[in-house]
């Protein structure tokens, strides 16, 4: 990857993926959301997605750590319980890189890793310290600030009166099913009045949805509604506004009913991510 560090980092996979592939391997850095779910390079999407299959065991410092395989047409990620072993064992952080090789003679992918640099900003994904995402102060529509203790995104500025808390605090940690930040948010009149439903970028980083799709959305887990949705150019994930009104109003939510919002994989063709929202209070 040689020059590759003096280059930008890409928005998309946070990674330096406009170098030119050498050998069997290829490198992905430690960022923020890395514990949750490690993005695939650019470069190397097509060749990972034609590789693996739902799961792969990886290898590093003599031990297996099986992942499951997220393969999209624009992102493409290893995630789960066994990721999140993988990078808690390993103690990676945001001054690593890890060097994946997944065509080794072995059946299983075998990953070294190795710190390089000291954490300075050039190495730092271009989203980290986003002006739109850390100093939004307008939050009605699901900007968010991070609370990494309790792996959660919570909108900027929330507070839960104390039955809410009780109720959320009961519900997590959320099961391996789920992926990438969960996010705990008040519908406004925003929300529930225009039909204007957003997810923070943080959330969306971590949670692979790709550029424009459709999600599967329910009020725990009972009957899924499809809504389309895009991908606003400050990253946040937009769902379709009529789609979305139409849905808050058969699932009786309303102004200030707080949620948890949390995200599954879907195993259909015709819808990217299964959304999972459950009313606190």
């Amino acid at each position: 990857m040689a020059g590759a560090a003096d280059r930008g980092v890409c928005g998309v996979c946070f990674n330096h993926c406009k170098y030119e592939t050498e050998g069997s391997g290829f490198n992905m850095f430690a960022w923020e959301e890395f514990k949750n779910a490690g993005v695939v390079p650019c470069n190397e999407r097509a060749r990972f997605n034609n590789m693996i299959g739902e799961k792969v065991t990886i290898v590093a410092n003599q031990q297996a750590y099986t992942v499951k395989c997220y393969k999209g047409h624009r992102k493409s990620a290893m995630y789960g319980r066994g990721w999140r072993k993988f990078y808690e064992d390993n103690k990676l952080g945001k001054s690593h890189m890890v060097v994946f090789f997944l065509d080794q003679p072995s059946p299983m992918a075998s990953i070294l890793w190795f710190q390089v640099g000291n954490g300075s900003e050039d190495e730092q994904p271009m989203e980290e310290g986003d002006a739109i995402e850390d100093s939004d102060s307008d939050n009605e529509d699901g900007g968010g600030s991070s609370d990494d203790g309790e792996g959660i995104v919570r909108t900027r500025g929330l507070l839960l009166n104390e039955r809410e808390d009780f109720q959320l605090q009961g519900l997590l940690p959320l099961s391996d099913d789920f992926i990438g930040f969960a996010f705990v948010h008040r519908l406004t009149r925003t929300n529930i009045c225009l039909g204007m439903m957003k997810i923070p970028k943080k959330v969306a980083a971590a949670t692979l949805f790709e550029k424009q799709g459709v999600v599967g959305i329910s009020v725990d887990g009972g009957r899924f509604k499809k809504i389309s949705y895009k991908t606003a150019d400050d990253g946040r994930i937009v769902f379709d506004s009529k789609k979305w009104k139409d849905f808050a109003a058969s699932r009786g939510l309303k102004v200030n009913t707080a949620v948890l919002i949390g995200f599954k994989s879907s195993e259909r063709d015709d819808v990217h991510v299964l959304v999972i929202l459950k009313k606190l209070g």
